[in-house]
């Protein structure tokens, strides 16, 4: 299977997956959880506010004048990928602090925890739920995201290809023989995978990013209310971002180099996953072991997170 028809599978796939979990039956406790909380998360205005607005700025996104000599398709590719970010990142720290905080506050957690239910599986569920709201708030921008690419191209008449040669010129090769009404509609289509496709590490990158901060966000959640809970996953969120570069800026100076350490030992660094610069300047070598390496140290901290979590609402008296 070539990578445009692997990425075509991979988007359809996840979108069917997400929009059946939604309308169909859950297997499962831990899922039944997940599922209730994925369903109450796209449910909210919060979700929807998100979403149109994020669409609504990368879209303006491709009129702004940058002023970079010719580099304009770049920058923008570089703000596409922040606006997949955050949005995605306010969704599942708001969603958590406000529904974990709220059942634990309003006394349902203990009707839910009075079934057979242990209290890791509520964990794990809303971890589950709110984070795969936060995946259909990504794809969806993803896919937005190649339409944005191609958009860009054609409207400023740029020579830039929206991706691999090799993909672009196969793309070519398999509308070739198509009717004149269907060439362009079709060459279209695909060239927005074959944008989506060659910026793929950002996205798998960015998901990897809101997986660790929303399992921070749930741990948090057991004890802290939605302001402290804010704050805390915002500043986890900045000085991971950070660590690197004061690794790299520290110089001769001890202070700087020690808090540089501390927080590159207890936080995640999150520098290490941005990759939008070197994808805007159009390098799509980024490699799998790269991602792959990154994803490993998410899940390390994910589930450090997780079990810190789920200490903090062993102890926690709901009665």
């Amino acid at each position: 299977m070539t990578p445009i028809y692997l990425t075509i599978a991979t988007i359809l796939g996840l979108l069917m997956g997400l929009i059946y979990l939604a309308l169909g039956p859950a297997p499962g406790k831990t899922m039944a959880i997940a599922q209730a909380a994925y369903r109450e998360s796209i449910r909210q205005p919060l979700f929807w506010v998100l979403l149109l607005a994020s669409m609504f700025f990368m879209f303006l996104a491709v009129f702004i004048p940058y002023f970079t000599l010719g580099e304009d398709l770049k920058m923008m590719k570089d703000l596409q990928l922040d606006a997949i970010l955050l949005p995605c990142l306010i969704l599942t720290i708001v969603t958590a602090a406000l529904s974990i905080a709220e059942e634990i506050e309003g006394r349902t957690a203990i009707t839910l925890l009075s079934k057979p239910i242990a209290r890791w599986q509520f964990i794990l569920g809303k971890f589950l739920g709110i984070l795969l709201s936060a995946l259909l708030l990504a794809v969806i921008l993803t896919i937005f995201l190649g339409f944005t690419i191609n958009f860009k191209i054609n409207y400023e008449g740029l020579e830039d290809l929206p991706g691999p040669r090799h993909l672009v010129e196969e793309v070519q090769g398999v509308t070739r023989g198509l009717p004149l009404v269907a060439l362009a509609p079709a060459e279209y289509v695909l060239n927005v995978f074959v944008s989506i496709y060659a910026m793929a590490p950002g996205p798998l990158l960015i998901f990897c990013q809101v997986t660790i901060l929303t399992a921070v966000a749930v741990a948090l959640a057991t004890r802290l209310p939605l302001v402290l809970n804010l704050v805390v996953c915002f500043g986890v969120f900045f000085a991971g971002r950070v660590t690197a570069v004061l690794e790299t800026q520290a110089g001769g100076n001890t202070l700087v180099m020690f808090f540089a350490q501390l927080f590159g030992f207890a936080l995640p660094q999150l520098g290490y996953y941005d990759v939008g610069q070197t994808l805007a300047q159009g390098i799509n070598d980024v490699p799998w072991s790269y991602i792959g390496q990154a994803w490993f140290h998410g899940l390390i901290y994910t589930t450090m997170a997780l079990l810190f979590g789920l200490v903090l609402f062993e102890d926690r008296d709901l009665a």
